[in-house]
């Protein structure tokens, strides 16, 4: 019989996901379906106890990331620190949620040749940013958060609040105040990301002040602020490689199942293909 797996959002209408699943399942000869549930804030208890209860794992993406925890029975470690889930698995009627988020990271660094090293500058402050500055936080990074004026306030208050915690000082700078060389920027936004693939965060200027630019919007797969990157010779990476070695994380704790980077790198060119195909008509 087949297990059954999916994920879980609102809206969910892009996702990647079931794509990049059935490829790991198919690497590993399992026979699972994986589906994209799309369910509203205000059914997500309802749809629990109805569906999700018989599923064998699911993932969890925005916006219920936080919501989902109240149904869960145990929270694994990684849940724990970062204070969200992503993934849920049915232990014997047991559901425990864990968090992948920063795994998929920094493995995502790792696939594009980037070290997370020296000064950072995390654009952005939402909840991928945050687990961002963490673990940038935690390799001993020099995080600085950007952002425009408009949100400003909201950038103060999650510097203070992660610096507090983490015993660090977070600096914060408008967009205009961006004008010192750092070792990475990583755009935590959805600047960029379809249909409005024609923004970038920062000016061509400020670009190059970087030595190493990662995205983690992964549709599409390169964005404008990539495509400048490249043109000045700076190390790239994507957010398609985060979004696949989050997935690959998820089924080792789904059934076990470890991948080679060699074959994640080839899901992701896959992904990758798919993407461009379903989006761009070719």
């Amino acid at each position: 019989m087949a297990k059954k797996y999916g994920v879980i959002g609102y809206p969910i209408g892009h996702s990647m996901s079931p794509f990049i699943h059935t490829e790991l399942f198919t690497a590993r000869g399992i026979s699972a379906e994986y589906g994209k549930y799309e369910i509203a804030p205000e059914k997500l208890g309802e749809e629990f106890e109805k569906s999700l209860k018989n599923f064998d794992g699911f993932n969890v993406t925005i916006p219920h990331k936080l919501a989902i925890i109240e149904y869960l029975d145990e929270l694994d470690a990684s849940a724990k620190e970062y204070g969200a889930v992503n993934v849920v698995v049915n232990n014997n009627g047991k559901y425990i949620g864990y968090n992948t988020d920063a795994y998929g990271f920094l493995k995502g660094l790792e696939l594009s040749g980037i070290k997370l090293c020296g000064k950072v500058m995390v654009y952005g402050f939402g909840g991928a940013a945050r687990t961002i500055i963490t673990e940038a936080v935690k390799a001993g990074c020099e995080v600085t958060i950007g952002t425009i004026d408009n949100f400003l306030s909201g950038a103060l208050a999650i510097a203070e609040e992660l610096g507090s915690k983490l015993g660090t000082t977070i600096k914060v700078l408008k967009n205009e105040e961006i004008k010192d060389n750092y070792n990475l920027l990583v755009n935590a936004t959805p600047v960029g990301m379809y249909p409005k693939t024609d923004a970038v965060p920062l000016s061509y200027e400020q670009v190059a002040l970087f030595d190493a630019v990662y995205d983690i919007v992964y549709n599409p797969e390169e964005t404008m602020l990539l495509k400048t990157a490249k043109e000045l010779g700076k190390t790239c990476g994507g957010g398609l490689s985060m979004l696949v070695a989050q997935a690959v994380k998820g089924h080792t704790i789904f059934y076990g199942a470890e991948f080679t980077p060699e074959e994640t790198l080839a899901v992701i060119e896959k992904s990758a293909k798919e993407q461009e195909a379903i989006f761009c008509g070719k």
